[in-house]
Parts: structure tokens; C-alpha cells; sequence
């Protein structure tokens, strides 16, 4: 049995580190499979991107992560860039000290690690003049926090607008008035001009997007957006203004049930609840149609509500390491959902309904307690992952998942035995 377990731990460790895993858990979520350099790499060009749009709040943001990934994966040309670029945006903001601080010590980087002449220490250099003679403009440096303020404060008049309408419709629905539907008409007014404008501009991410507050009205935002926003991170901070709340944020935190005042959030776009102690999700979940991404992975969950069918916006699913002993049939409405991942819970059966769920392109199975799976799954013709390792598939029904899913990448490697109490041998024990 020993020598069992040790194949196995072996086997799921060649699993790990070989071609068969595409995908790995990024942040709770599932992600096209990329190195640590690599995410340095694209945090640093995309804070480059922010630069040149003039943007130096995110520009900065992104940049202190590519630096902070590139440290840790001690990639030196990409921390020197990182550094290089810091200095230049520092250079836009007339920050004199940071901006030679940061250029300089790019070019100490550079001076270690590039032989070839004429290469980036010494382009740097001209860069390095500037700073050091550059003066230092007050006014002209204050000129974008100016600017900054000045939106900020018209956006707070937008929300005590909006406010104002939302208190209106309540006091209306209190007194038992047909809801005026006043605010869905103030709201489609201003996403009809978002819509516009997004068609005009060829630019959905119209707005302030990276702030956890749609304080000016936006479509739908993309996942790499969400992902990298900052967000509400408590319900009583959103719920001073739910409408405006776009993502919120309240992963670890010791909650043992999540309110119903959940339901108030109808612009929420990214929910993440992971790693707390909740045993449930409740009903008026199903009032985040707008939900694109939901991690509640890391919980006690032991079953889902059917409302969990209205979230006809939602992507991303995460309901990892859990208690569920099955899916809902619900789960098939879900028509947009191109990523589930219920591994690590109790499963025994899936759903046939789930095959109605044409545009997943990633499942992950693993361990569960599952034996086989519907012929429905094969209607899924863009699946591309499939995971069920850590299962009870027999060889036979191993071959049907193949038979009926010949495009699709599944990984599995170790079975658990389906005998109670036994433990199936080692690939190499049964030759």
C-alpha cells in the first residue's frame, strides 16, 4: 500500500510538471497556462500601454507588478524594464527623485546583464540626462492630481443623483406604488450613450473601469479588466451605493453566511467569496444578472440554489473545494459559461443538463467521487479541458468520455479504487 501511495504521489507529480496539465489555478481561477516571467513580462508591456495613454495611475499599478513578479522569479532584464519604465512615468509626473532613482538603477541592471553595444544601457542614458537636469514644475506636476480631483468631485454629484433617484423609487415601493421605474430609465438612458460612444470610440472599457465603483456608467467590462481592478471589499461599503458597485471583493474574511442583501448589487460583475465558512448561497444570488465571474470556491457550500439559472452573464464558476454532493440541472441554462471548476468536492453524479451549456470550454472534476459521466457532455463541442482525475472511471467508462469528447484534452491519471476500503494498484502493479 505504501509503495502504491508512493506511484501515485510520483505519477500526479509527473502530471504537474508534464505536457498533460494545460491549465493551471491562477488567483482562484483557472488560466491559459503562463509562467511567472511571462505575467511579468505582460504586466510591465501593459503598464508601457498605460503610459503612453497617459495614464499613470494604472501605468504605475501594473508596473509595480511586473517589477514585483520579476524579483521573485529573479528575471533581471525585466526588472530592469520595470524599473525603466517607472522612471520614465515618474519623468511625466516631474517627480525628479524617483524618476532618477528608478532610471538609474535600470542602468546599473543593464550594465550587468547586456554585453551587446549600443543596446539598453545606453539608450537609457539620454533618459538619465533629462531627469537630472529636469526642473521641477509644481504646477505642472499638480496638474493631473488637479485634474483627478476635479473628475472625482463630479462624480460624486453623479452619485448623489443617482442616489437621490434610488431613495425616490424605494419610498415609492414602500408606500405600495407601481415601482416608477424612473432609475431603469435614467440607467438605460446613460448605457444607450455608453453604448454609443463604446461603437464610436471601438472601445468597450469607456469609463474609469479600474475603480470598484462604476461611478460613470460602462458596458460590459472584459475579464483581464475585472481581474486586475481593485474592489469593494466589504457589503457595507457597496451597499452605501449598490448600484454603482462593479466588483466585489470578500475573499477570506470569516463570513459564515453571505445576506441576501447581496441582491442589491445589479451592476456586479465580479463576485469572489472564496475561503471563508459559508454553507450556502442565497436565493437572491440570482439578481446578479450582470455577474460574469463567481468564485466561491474554498467554502462549505453543500448545495446551490436554482436561482443560480438567472445569472445569464456569468463566465467564470469556481465552486472548488466544497461540500457538493451534485450540480443542479439549472446549471445547463447557464449558456454564456465558458469556465467551471467544481474539483475537491463530493460529486457523484453530473447533470445531463450541463451538455446544454455549449460554450464551456474548461471543467475541472477532480477529485470527486465520480464513476462516470452523461453522454449529454458531448454536446460540448468547445470544450477543450476536461479534468477528472482523482476519480472512480473504470477503463471502459474512461473510454467513453474519450469516445464521446475525441477534441477535448481530458486529463486524468490517478483513480481512486472503487472498492470500499481498498485502494487500486499502481499502473506499474498491474502489468
Amino acid at each position: 500500500m505504501i509503495y502504491a501511495r508512493f506511484l501515485r504521489f510520483v505519477s500526479s507529480a509527473a502530471l504537474v510538471a508534464g505536457t498533460l496539465v494545460m491549465t493551471i489555478h491562477y488567483d482562484g481561477f483557472a488560466q491559459r497556462k503562463q509562467s511567472s516571467k511571462e505575467l511579468s513580462a505582460r504586466f510591465i508591456k501593459l503598464g508601457m500601454s498605460y503610459r503612453e495613454g497617459g495614464d499613470a495611475d494604472n501605468a504605475l499599478y501594473f508596473l509595480n507588478k511586473g517589477l514585483s513578479l520579476a524579483q521573485k522569479t529573479k528575471s533581471r532584464y525585466w526588472e530592469a524594464a520595470a524599473h525603466e519604465m517607472m522612471g520614465l512615468v515618474y519623468k511625466d509626473l516631474r517627480d525628479k527623485d524617483r524618476s532618477v532613482a528608478n532610471l538609474l538603477t535600470a542602468r546599473r541592471m543593464y550594465d550587468n546583464i547586456i554585453r551587446t553595444p549600443g543596446g539598453s544601457q545606453i539608450a537609457i542614458e539620454r533618459e538619465i540626462e533629462q531627469a537630472q537636469t529636469m526642473d521641477m514644475n509644481p504646477a505642472f506636476a499638480n496638474e493631473n492630481l488637479l485634474a483627478q480631483e476635479v473628475e472625482v468631485l463630479r462624480n460624486q454629484v453623479d452619485l448623489l443623483k443617482t442616489e437621490n433617484d434610488a431613495l425616490r423609487e424605494e419610498i415609492a415601493m414602500l408606500r405600495g406604488d407601481v415601482p416608477g421605474t424612473s432609475m431603469d430609465r435614467m440607467n438605460d438612458a446613460r448605457n444607450n450613450d455608453i453604448r454609443t460612444n463604446d461603437v464610436r470610440n471601438n472601445d468597450v472599457r469607456t469609463g474609469p473601469y479600474n475603480s470598484a465603483f462604476n461611478v460613470s456608467p460602462v458596458g460590459m467590462l472584459d475579464e483581464d479588466a475585472l481581474e486586475n481592478m481593485q474592489g469593494v471589499t466589504s457589503i457595507e461599503e457597496g451597499l452605501k451605493n449598490p448600484d454603482a458597485v462593479v466588483k466585489l471583493d470578500l475573499q477570506n474574511n470569516g463570513m459564515k453566511k453571505l445576506p441576501p442583501e447581496i441582491g442589491r448589487f445589479r451592476n456586479l460583475q465580479y463576485l469572489n467569496v472564496s475561503r471563508n465558512q459559508l454553507s450556502e448561497l442565497p436565493r437572491e444570488i440570482g439578481n446578479l444578472t450582470r455577474l460574469q465571474v463567481l468564485n466561491a470556491s474554498g467554502n462549505q457550500i453543500d448545495i446551490l440554489p436554482p436561482e443560480l439559472s438567472r445569472l445569464q452573464s456569468l463566465k467564470q464558476l469556481n465552486l472548488a473545494t466544497n461540500l457538493l454532493k451534485k450540480l443542479p440541472p439549472e446549471i445547463g441554462k447557464l449558456t454564456r459559461l465558458e469556465f467551471l471548476d467544481a474539483s475537491e468536492n463530493r460529486l457523484s453524479q453530473v447533470p445531463a443538463a450541463l451538455g446544454l451549456a455549449t460554450n464551456l470550454r474548461t471543467i475541472y472534476l477532480r477529485t470527486n467521487s465520480l464513476a462516470n459521466l452523461p453522454l449529454e457532455i458531448g454536446k460540448l463541442k468547445r470544450l477543450r479541458d476536461l479534468d477528472i482525475d482523482d476519480n472512480f472511471f473504470t477503463d471502459d467508462e474512461l473510454n467513453n468520455v474519450y469516445g464521446i469528447l475525441p477534441d477535448t484534452n481530458v486529463i486524468t491519471q490517478t483513480q481512486q479504487s472503487a472498492q470500499t476500503g481498498g485502494e487500486q494498484p499502481a499502473a506499474e502493479d498491474q502489468q
